[in-house]
């Protein structure tokens, strides 16, 4: 017992759990008092030119400081616990952190988001790989080339950011499909690995989880599950990271050449969900489809504008909620798997226990839970006496619109049955429904109590549009001001770590396995 409890502050799984549901509380709280960690939870903001860059820079210096202070003092402080080479690691840590700065900010330049698509930490893979391949790295620095110990804390902030909530909007019939989806992949690379090319079934299982699940995180989660080793992970992880690459180059171009026709964008977006290994990757072609369509040179087969929307949504269905939901249970399925069929020892000590599922099972992934859990039930409690307001001046904006209205309801009365919900004063407009959220019917109501003449009626719509969204306390203030912060702070965290991934793999090293790997 003593040594179990001393695994709480000496291993990375735990002290992983510790900060990112540290961060999480964090936000709570903060948000609870009427506060947020949004003012310093950022990344750089898009620039063109370096004007833009160096008052970007200015004005988020300050809460790239807190950022670094945050996880520079906990993962020094954790590096104490674990009796690692403190003096090693902090000088590493400092130079990681800049790198990833100076990628976040390449990354959102407008030319290269406009030209490669890629996101932070893909191109953070891809400098990390030519550094890592070009110069010999020095001994000192390996310290704090700490890539599992950065994905698990991103792993476990991703967590808050998929409530269980989001399963049950998606609807049972969409969440099995991408389970189908998910099962049928893991299952083609890992007999394709073991079957066809003879590798290690712990290796297949790891090749399988990096491509049926969620890229890197799920590689090296599985990889702990299964006693994976260490370098059959950091193959899996660098071939995972190649095939995602070329997903992009080929899927940028194949989507946009066959929609509208004959899929739409919300199945281009589904079947990109499908198809791609990595989050960032599948986003990057997901998101150059949305920006083309929403600048109209794809419309529908009559010339109809489509909703950009569609293929971002079903493909966050599809790949984030459908695929990496899972990396938890893999986890526990192959940690059992692979104890009982895989690994050679005596049958009298196969008998599977609690003891050995917990000991197999990689604590960070109780940390994804947890998060998941807490913000499942923060979302699912809206306060009762929230209430929506919209401006009768302002801009409306969702990714499909952007509407810059100035709406008159002096001659406007609002439709009997939603008289005790919807209020115009002098200040706005407001909607109040005991935490519920305006639902499309009311809106449809208040939308044709609008003249069919009215010269406002443009302006008027924008406005019990930013009021619908304004009543929906998850989107319009949870997620603003709690989810996207902690979704910030996990960029950081992956961003860290796929530079470490691309500092540490060597080609060289990759080859001794053969093309085996890589075609499985």
């Amino acid at each position: 017992m003593h040594e179990e409890l001393k695994k709480l502050w000496k291993t990375e799984d735990y002290w992983a759990v510790w900060l990112g549901i540290g961060i999480v509380l964090l936000a709570l709280v903060v948000y609870s008092t009427g506060g947020t960690i949004a003012g310093w939870a950022v990344k750089p903001g898009s620039w063109s030119n370096l004007g833009a860059l160096g008052t970007d820079f200015a004005k988020h210096l300050p809460h790239y400081l807190t950022i670094f202070a945050i996880f520079g003092v906990v993962f020094t402080f954790s590096m104490v616990a674990m009796d690692r080479k403190v003096g090693r690691f902090i000088p590493g840590f400092i130079i990681l952190f800049l790198g990833s700065t100076v990628i976040f900010y390449l990354s959102s330049n407008t030319f290269i988001k406009a030209t490669l698509h890629m996101g932070a930490p893909l191109l953070a893979l891809i400098i990390g790989l030519i550094i890592g391949n070009i110069f010999k790295l020095p001994e000192w620095f390996h310290a704090s080339l700490l890539t599992e110990y950065y994905i698990k804390t991103g792993i476990v902030l991703l967590g808050a950011t998929l409530p269980l909530t989001l399963i049950f909007n998606a609807g049972p019939i969409a969440f099995l499909q991408a389970t189908i989806v998910s099962v049928c992949t893991w299952l083609t690379i890992f007999l394709a690995a073991t079957k066809i090319f003879g590798l290690d079934r712990q290796f297949g299982a790891v090749l399988g989880a990096g491509g049926a699940v969620c890229g890197v995180s799920a590689s090296i989660a599985v990889g702990g599950a299964v006693k994976a080793k260490k370098d059959h992970i950091a193959i899996s992880i660098a071939i995972v990271s190649v095939w995602a690459i070329v997903m992009i180059l080929a899927l940028s171009v194949i989507v946009k050449w066959m929609v509208p026709v004959p899929i739409s964008p919300g199945e281009a977006g589904a079947w990109t969900g499908t198809s791609e290994f990595a989050d960032a990757a599948g986003f990057a072609v997901v998101a150059e489809l949305s920006d083309v369509i929403e600048s109209g040179a794809i419309r529908g087969v009559n010339g109809e504008m489509l909703n950009p929307d569609d293929p971002i949504n079903t493909f966050t269905l599809m790949k984030v909620i459908g695929r990496d939901i899972w990396i938890g249970i893999w986890c526990l399925i192959l940690a059992v798997v692979s104890f009982v069929f895989w690994e050679k020892r005596d049958a009298s000590e196969k008998t599977v226990g609690a003891g050995i599922i917990w000991e197999r099972f990689p604590k960070f992934v109780l940390g994804f839970f947890a998060a998941s859990i807490i913000m499942t039930f923060v979302s699912s409690t809206p306060p009762s006496d929230w209430v929506g307001t919209a401006p009768f001046a302002g801009t409306y904006k969702s990714s499909a619109e952007k509407i810059v209205y100035q709406a008159d309801f002096s001659d406007y009365a609002v439709p009997s049955e939603l008289a005790d919900q919807v209020m115009i004063t002098d200040e706005g407009l407001s909607y109040a429904n005991a935490g519920e959220p305006m639902t499309l019917h009311e809106f449809e109501i208040l939308k044709s109590a609008i003249r069919v003449d009215d010269t406002n009626r443009q302006d008027k719509l924008g406005a019990f549009k930013q009021l619908r969204f304004a009543s929906n306390w998850f989107e319009s203030d949870l997620r603003k001001e709690v989810i996207t912060p902690i979704k910030n702070l996990r960029s950081w965290a992956f961003v860290l770590c796929f530079l470490c991934i691309g500092l540490s793999t060597r080609f060289a090293d990759l080859l001794t396995f053969g093309l085996k790997p890589f075609w499985a």
